[in-house]
C-alpha cells in the first residue's frame, strides 16, 4: 500500500502524539468505533492528506492532514465536528491509521504479530485478587487448565457445543422443533464503551454487589485502570480463563477455535474486535476460519446460544465483502434496520440488492408504516439517514425517487421534508386535500409512541421503543450530540 509518507513520518506518527488531541473519553469512543470494525480502511488521498468513511449514524466523511508525521488538522461531516475538529470519528481513523501503518511497518521489517496476551493479563489480576498466594503456574498445569475446561465443554467441535447448549435451554428437545419460537428482540447491539464499563464496575464496588452484571458480561479486554476482581468480570468468564490457557501455551490452534466461538456468540459493538484477532492468529488459515464461521452461523443461527443481532459477524461479512452471506443474515433476521445498515455489502450483487430494495420500498411508500408513526425531528432524520443510505448503495434516481414519494405522502411534515431537502427541493405550497386526506398528515404525536426507533419484520409487526439503557449513536442527527462533550 501506498502511503506518501517517508520512513521518518510514519516513525513520528507511530509515536502517537495525536492521543493529546482528544478528550480523553471522546478517543475512548473512537477505539470502541475502530475495535466494532465501523473504519473503511484509510486511504492516502494527497500527500499528507488522509480520507477514511466511519460507520456511525450516518456515514461520517473524516479527512486527516499531516506534517512531517504530525496531525496538524482533522475535519469530519458529523454535527459534532462542527464545533470541534477532533471528534470520536477522527480518533477512529488514526487509530486506524496507528495500526494499518503498524502492521505495514512490522511486515517489512520481517517481525511477526506478537502472541496474544490479553486474557493472561485479566486472569492474572483475578487469580492475585482471590487467592493469598498465586505461584506461578507450569506449562503442566496450564495444559491441565486447558484439557479441563476443553472436555467440560466439549469445546473442540463448536457444532456438538452449539446443539448441547440449545438441548439443555429446551429442556432436552430437538432444537429443530422449536424453529421459529425465537423472536429478535432489537437489531441495534450494545455499544457500552470502556469508560461507562469503569464507571459502572466503581458502583458495584461502592455497593458491594457480587451479581453478575450483564454491561460486564463481554467487556473488551484489557480495560486500563480496571482490575478484574471476580469471575463474572472476566469478559467470558471461564471462557477467558481457557484463552489464557492457550496463550501461555502458545496454542495458535485453539485461539482459532476460541475466536472463533467468541464471534459466533457476539452480541456487542465491543466483541467485534475478535474478527480482527482471529485474522492476526490464523494466518494462513484465515480463510478456513473463516467459512467455517459462515456454515456454523448459517447452520446454527436458530439455536439459543447464538445471539440473532451479531455485530462481529457483520465485520466479518463487511470486511471479507460477502454479499450473499449479508443477505442471508438480514433475512434469517427480519429486520429492515438491519437491511439498511448492511446495504453497501450487498449492493455488490446486483440481484440481491434489488430483492431488498423491493422490501425497503413496500415500507417506506406506506404512509401507514411504522417509521412514520411520530412526527418528530430525530425520526424525520432517521427517515433522511436511510434514503442516504440507499443513494450511496442504490444510486441517487433510486433515492431521489422514494423521498419524493415520502414527502408528496406528508406535506406538512416540515422537519421530515427539512431531512429530504437534498433529494426534494423545498416548496410553500401544499396540494389540495380531500377531508379523507387529512388523517395522514399526523400533526401532533398522541398515539402513545415515544421517539425511539422501530423494528420492522415480514409479517408487518414491529418491536417496542428501543432501550434507554442501550446507548446508541448520538452524532445521528436529531439525536444531539452530549454523547461527544
Amino acid at each position: 500500500m501506498m502511503t506518501m509518507m517517508s520512513d521518518a513520518d510514519i516513525d513520528e506518527f507511530l509515536q502517537g502524539h495525536h492521543y493529546g488531541l482528544f478528550k480523553p473519553h471522546i478517543y475512548e469512543r473512537g477505539h470502541a468505533y475502530y475495535d466494532a470494525g465501523r473504519v473503511g480502511e484509510p486511504e492516502p488521498i494527497a500527500q499528507d492528506l488522509w480520507h477514511a468513511v466511519v460507520r456511525g449514524g450516518d456515514d461520517y466523511q473524516v479527512d486527516v492532514r499531516l506534517h512531517r508525521g504530525r496531525v496538524v488538522s482533522a475535519a469530519c461531516s458529523c454535527p459534532y465536528a462542527r464545533r470541534a475538529a477532533y471528534c470520536k470519528h477522527a480518533a477512529a481513523v488514526l487509530i486506524a491509521m496507528t495500526e494499518l501503518l503498524r502492521r505495514q511497518r512490522d511486515r517489512e521489517r520481517g517481525i511477526d504479530p506478537a502472541f496474544p496476551n490479553d486474557a493472561s493479563f485479566a486472569v492474572r489480576w483475578y487469580a492475585r485478587n482471590q487467592f493469598s498466594s498465586f505461584p506461578r503456574l507450569s506449562d503442566d498445569d496450564w495444559r491441565a487448565v486447558k484439557h479441563i475446561l476443553e472436555t467440560l465443554y466439549e469445546f473442540p467441535d463448536l457444532e456438538k457445543l452449539f446443539r448441547r447448549m440449545t438441548l439443555g435451554l429446551l429442556g432436552g428437545s430437538d432444537p429443530d422443533e422449536h424453529h421459529g419460537r425465537w423472536t429478535p428482540l432489537n437489531t441495534e447491539p450494545s455499544t457500552m464503551t470502556l469508560t461507562q464499563q469503569l464507571n459502572e464496575a466503581a458502583r458495584r464496588k461502592r455497593h458491594k454487589r457480587r451479581d453478575c452484571d450483564s454491561s460486564l458480561a463481554n467487556m473488551r479486554l484489557l480495560v486500563p485502570g480496571f482490575g478484574t476482581t471476580q469471575l463474572n468480570e472476566l469478559p467470558h468468564t471461564w471462557m477467558t480463563i481457557l484463552e489464557a490457557a492457550y496463550e501461555h501455551l502458545h496454542d495458535a490452534e485453539g485461539l482459532r477455535r476460541l475466536y472463533s466461538y467468541y464471534i459466533l456468540i457476539a452480541q456487542t459493538d465491543p466483541e467485534a474486535v475478535y474478527v480482527e484477532r482471529l485474522r492476526a492468529v490464523s494466518g494462513d488459515h484465515w480463510a478456513e476460519d473463516r467459512d467455517e464461521i459462515i456454515r456454523l452461523r448459517g447452520k446454527c443461527h436458530r439455536i439459543c446460544g447464538m445471539s440473532p443481532i451479531n455485530p462481529a459477524f457483520e465485520r466479518l461479512v463487511r470486511e471479507e465483502r460477502l454479499p450473499k452471506d449479508a443477505f442471508d443474515y438480514c433475512r434469517q433476521v427480519g429486520g429492515a434496520i438491519l437491511s439498511i445498515r448492511m446495504l453497501d455489502v450487498i449492493a455488490q450483487d446486483p440481484e440481491l440488492l434489488e430483492q431488498t430494495m423491493q422490501r425497503l420500498r413496500t415500507m417506506l411508500r406506506d404512509p401507514d408504516s411504522d417509521i412514520y408513526s411520530v412526527n418528530d425531528g430525530p425520526s424525520a432524520e432517521r427517515v433522511g439517514h436511510w434514503i442516504r443510505r440507499i443513494d450511496t448503495a442504490a444510486g441517487y434516481e433510486e433515492a431521489r425517487a422514494l423521498a419524493e414519494h415520502i414527502a408528496g405522502m406528508f406535506p406538512r411534515r416540515e422537519k421530515l421534508r427539512a431531512a429530504l431537502e437534498d433529494y426534494v427541493p423545498k416548496t410553500d405550497t401544499f396540494p389540495e386535500l380531500d377531508d379523507d386526506d387529512w388523517d395522514d398528515w399526523d400533526d401532533g404525536d398522541d398515539d402513545g409512541c415515544d421517539d425511539s426507533e422501530i423494528i420492522f419484520y415480514d409479517d408487518g409487526g414491529a418491536l417496542p421503543p428501543r432501550d434507554d439503557d442501550v446507548e446508541y449513536d448520538s452524532d445521528e442527527p436529531g439525536e444531539g450530540s452530549d454523547d461527544d462533550e
